[in-house]
């Protein structure tokens, strides 16, 4: 009888392991929605999402750090609005501002993938409103994974 146990024990965990990134992405992303919802800005912008998936899955990589997160979003949507301010917004803007969007990001050793869409996407609208909802969701965000962080370490400092 140990065999179905041990089997069922495996597939939990398999699940658990899957589910978990899923549920922590959602979980994420609800008070941004609300933020959307309450105050019209684009919080829930698939950058944003892209980072609570990345966060929820790889709590513990560099990309995921809550500054990284932070600091990736705002650099990142200020060069995609520093760009489409200076060259009109549109489609080049939004290729042009990854090229220092990439750069600065790495050279402050705060790369985050997701965020370099917030460049492009910002670049390409080339609207402040859109600019200001990427840097406050990727903070609301980085702060959410602190709190979750630290949930998880004293979770794990409790038990046995």
């Amino acid at each position: 009888m140990t065999a179905p146990t041990t089997t069922r024990g495996a597939l939990g965990a398999a699940l658990g392991a899957w589910v978990r990134p899923a549920v922590g992405t959602v979980a994420m992303l609800v008070p941004l929605a609300v933020a959307q919802l309450v105050t019209g800005l684009m919080f829930c912008a698939a950058p944003l999402a892209a980072s609570a998936a990345l966060a929820a899955a790889t709590p513990n990589a560099p990309a995921a750090r809550p500054a990284s997160i932070a600091i990736g979003h705002a650099v990142c949507a200020a060069t995609g609005l520093a760009v489409a301010t200076t060259f009109g917004h549109g489609t080049v803007a939004a290729v042009v501002a990854v090229l220092p969007a990439v750069a600065l990001s790495t050279a402050l050793g705060r790369s985050h993938a997701p965020a370099i869409a917030s460049a492009a996407l910002v670049g390409a609208s080339g609207s402040w409103r859109v600019a200001v909802a990427l840097v406050a969701g990727g903070l609301a965000l980085a702060a959410i994974h602190a709190v979750g962080i630290r949930l998880q370490a004293g979770k794990s400092a409790s038990q046995p």
